[in-house]
């Protein structure tokens, strides 16, 4: 997927789901055969015999880059999440990997920071745009 303009909040949604996707990808990488072989017993040939096999082709090199592409967005949540405190992660995991309800969340995190419900949304766009700005950085060769 491309982030650019860059979109933290679709980022991190989507972060939740690649290790699965990845797991699917790499299973159906595995399934497919080296070479399809099509029996063709009617006698009735066609003039592309390589289309199945070129097809297969493209799907395996889609299937890799498909992978590729989410382990380094995985890389640079890596990154990202390493650079921010532990109050900050902890905001991103709240909001974005919850284990409890996301309200809930909001008042146990305000109440030991010791801050409302608005300024707890507003503490997270804060942290969310920290993260923006340091994968930018990083990864797309723009200044903080």
């Amino acid at each position: 997927m491309n982030w650019r303009p860059f979109d933290i909040k679709a980022f991190l949604r989507a972060s939740r789901y690649w290790a699965d996707d990845i797991a699917v990808l790499e299973q159906e990488l595995k399934d497919m055969p080296e070479l399809p072989a099509v029996s063709n017993d009617s006698g009735v040939h066609f003039p592309n015999v390589s289309d199945l096999t070129a097809q297969t082709a493209i799907r395996r090199l889609k299937i890799t880059a498909d992978i590729e592409e989410m382990r380094l967005n995985e890389e640079m949540l890596k990154y990202a999440l390493k650079r921010l405190t532990e109050d900050e992660r902890a905001l991103v995991d709240g909001f974005f990997y919850p284990k409890k309800p996301i309200g809930i969340f909001v008042y146990e995190w305000g109440m030991a920071h010791g801050l409302g419900k608005n300024l707890v949304y507003a503490e997270r766009e804060k942290v969310l745009e920290k993260m923006r700005r340091l994968i930018e950085a990083e990864y797309y060769g723009e200044d903080l």
